[in-house]
């Protein structure tokens, strides 16, 4: 098999998927005794299936996430996914004293007709067959899964 594109998933993941991996290893013609067979006999082997089923569920939930963000003192990021488009809001926090602290009051901020405490970028990338890779990536640095009406709000400041 070959290596793996996300990550795999944790032990807490896994119990919670048992049902699909069962039915996973029952299409790779795999049967609960020749499970435990290769569990015992063949770790690696195992440990490869399981990979093999981690990146078939990402790949799946993945490709399902239409809106990401992320939040810090500093920076909130917004993401909107569509198709092999992202486009990204970057607002950056100018003021050291004052951190971001959640979304109502970056909403409040950006809202507030005058205020220079903040600076905001905005771009779009095309990544073809990328786009899957870059949500894990954003993934892994923290970012969520996000309501599609903060995009709303937020979008008004995308220039394309």
């Amino acid at each position: 098999m070959g290596s793996m594109r996300f990550r795999n998933l944790t032990k807490i993941e896994l119990e919670e998927l048992s049902e699909e991996l069962v039915q996973f290893l029952i299409v790779q013609g795999i049967d609960g005794d020749l499970w435990l067979d290769i569990n015992q006999k063949s770790p690696k082997k195992a440990i490869e299936l399981v990979s093999l089923f981690s990146d078939t569920v990402l790949e799946k939930v993945y490709s399902k996430v239409q809106h990401m963000s992320f939040l810090s003192a500093q920076i909130f990021s917004i993401f909107k996914i569509d198709g092999s488009v992202m486009q990204a809001v970057v607002i950056k926090n100018k003021a050291t004293n004052k951190p971001f602290k959640n979304i109502e009051q970056l909403i409040d901020l950006t809202s507030a007709s005058e205020n220079e405490t903040f600076e905001i970028m905005s771009a779009t990338r095309e990544l073809k067959n990328k786009i899957l890779d870059e949500i894990h990536r954003l993934t892994e640095q923290g970012c969520l899964v996000a309501d599609p009406n903060l995009w709303t709000h937020f979008a008004q400041y995308h220039k394309n």
